[in-house]
């Protein structure tokens, strides 16, 4: 299983309406935030205009502002909805080139003042090497449609400049947005002693899996809070450190390591024969027993591992792999147990 990409994530699920809603939606997606809020702010500005160019008889310019409104507020309202904001976004981007251009046919001038915050959206909206076609296209649809009250080529550099430094910033702030976000999404997903997944990850990379077939180990450290008592909490935290290393150093490219919380681990292992477990389980016992060690004594390891049945949830999976551990702690630990088979799985060989 490949790591987890976020981009394809469920969206959360949160109560619908209410502006406390609609607040703790946009904080927690930035993309969906920038999205949703523009759409509202700029349907808001333009139903106004729509009424008034009616009232001139202005029908060209009323039907383009109502057509606009609609189709913003149709790409936000599938955002929120799905939570899909990459298609939304493409929607919303087109619709910003093709309403500034729409604007400088039937209002000439307006199209100018439309087009500096449209060209910051865009890089909010969609990948950086589109936004910067689309901001080319939104400033030469406007200059070309504004001519007259540009002045000709008297205003001309004036506004390209002004709205290519629009753009330039545009692009600045939304790159270093995402850097950022991208940068606390990924240590929110990862235990901060040993670099590995944590329960988060592991919940999401899971119900990413759907129904994929493997198999679950759940791993903890044989009298470990002998450890952290005789040895003190920086030993005890070094030992799980050698302990993730050791683990990540036997696995295949497919398999995943989590830290559970404490001294508790859990191994998805997509590729999950019984023989390939066995097979991996005693590699791992044998490089633990090699570089983790604690006041010069080896530290050794119980398991429970639960292959996962067709069908079966995952929090089911996790939880014949826990009993199965605990069936090896009391047998004696530094062994690991194999959990009864879920319903629908074969029986174990």
């Amino acid at each position: 299983m490949p790591p987890f990409d976020d981009r394809h994530a469920p969206p959360s699920v949160l109560p619908t309406g209410g502006v406390h809603t609609l607040w703790q939606r946009v904080r927690g997606d930035y993309t969906l935030g920038v999205l949703v809020l523009g759409v509202i702010v700029t349907v808001v500005w333009l139903l106004p205009f729509a009424v008034y160019r009616a009232w001139q008889g202005n029908w060209v310019a009323m039907a383009n502002d109502l057509a606009l409104s609609a189709l913003l507020s149709g790409a936000a309202g599938y955002a929120w909805r799905s939570g899909d904001t990459r298609r939304a976004g493409w929607v919303v981007g087109l619709a910003i080139v093709g309403g500034i251009w729409a604007i400088g046919w039937a209002a000439r001038f307006a199209a100018l003042f439309w087009t500096y915050p449209g060209v910051l959206m865009l890089f909010f909206l969609v990948p950086p090497a589109a936004a910067i076609v689309l901001g080319l296209a939104a400033i030469a649809g406007a200059a070309a449609l504004s001519w007259n009250e540009l002045g000709g080529h008297e205003g001309l550099p004036f506004f390209i400049f002004t709205a290519s430094l629009t753009a330039l910033l545009g692009y600045v702030v939304a790159q270093q947005a995402q850097q950022h976000i991208r940068g606390w999404r990924t240590l929110s997903l990862l235990d901060a002693l040993t670099g590995v997944g944590n329960r988060r990850l592991l919940e999401l990379e899971l119900a990413q899996a759907g129904g994929a077939l493997g198999t679950l180990v759940v791993v903890d450290l044989d009298h470990f809070k002998a450890i952290n008592d005789r040895l003190g909490h920086d030993e005890g935290d070094a030992v799980l450190r050698r302990f993730a290393d050791a683990t990540r150093g036997v696995l295949r490219k497919s398999d995943r390591l989590y830290r559970l919380g404490g001294e508790e681990f859990v191994l998805w292992l997509p590729q999950g024969e019984p023989q390939a477990v066995q097979a991996l389980l005693q590699r791992l016992r044998v490089r633990v027993a090699e570089d983790v060690r604690a006041g010069g004594q080896p530290v050794t390891f119980s398991a429970g591992v639960a292959v996962h049945a067709a069908g079966e949830p995952w929090q089911a999976c996790l939880a014949r792999a826990d009993a199965a551990l605990y069936e090896a702690k009391r047998g004696g630990r530094d062994r690991a147990a194999w959990a009864s088979p879920g319903p629908g799985a074969p029986a174990r060989a």
